[in-house]
């Protein structure tokens, strides 16, 4: 589920790409540091197909939230929860950013971006027109969501998550001044950061379905 740039490109982190490298490249070290050899069969990626499913505050469709490509051991009760933690995260932005509210709606999407890092943050606010529905939010009346999805590729050291790469499928529709179906694509990096997950980086295409 590779981000796709269609009628706008896509943002990249920057500077915080290299961020992201090193933070898995040291949680892959201390990863081999820590644990002992495993069989062949289980150094392989995991795909946990078992999707939970997590109501967002505004949204009458949830969002489905499953373990993809995991690097180390997680266990099922680990699994579950980081389902619940990251799948809030994700769906804090989607909802404050592109179809939570009332519409229409002008400005106050710079406060669009719980959960993200003050860089990320900073970032985000500099791409609202990809990172939010600024450019539509006045001539629109209402927002049905049709897909909402979310795949989780985990890093665990020693039994718990370190980093994850939330993989993220939102797709809605406009009604108003402006009809059509958006398609919002891509994957935001998180970490485990004061207490919570956050957001430190991103790469997302938005574009016309």
């Amino acid at each position: 589920m590779s981000p796709t740039p269609r009628d706008r490109g896509s943002r990249r982190p920057g500077r915080r790409l290299p961020a992201v490298v090193a933070t898995l490249a040291l949680g892959l070290g201390l990863a081999a540091c820590s644990e002992a050899p495993e069989p062949a069969a289980d150094q392989r990626p995991e795909v946990h197909r078992e999707a939970a499913v997590v109501r967002s505050a505004t949204s009458a469709l949830p969002t489905t939230v499953t373990i993809g490509e995991v690097t180390g051991r997680l266990d099922a009760e680990r699994r579950r929860n980081l389902k619940r933690s990251v799948g809030r995260v994700v769906d804090g932005w989607l909802d404050a950013a592109y179809v939570g509210g009332d519409f229409p709606r002008v400005g106050g999407f710079r406060q669009a971006f719980p959960g993200f890092s003050s860089g990320a943050k900073a970032e985000a606010r500099r791409d609202l027109r990809l990172m939010t529905n600024v450019a539509l939010a006045g001539r629109i009346s209402d927002v049905d969501v049709r897909r909402r999805e979310l795949v989780l590729d985990v890093l665990a050291v020693r039994g718990r998550p370190e980093a994850v790469t939330a993989r993220v499928l939102l797709v809605f529709e406009t009604r108003g001044r402006v009809e059509r179906r958006e398609r919002v694509q891509g994957r935001l990096y998180l970490t485990w950061r004061n207490g919570g997950w956050q957001v430190f980086g991103y790469d997302v295409s938005r574009g016309r379905s």
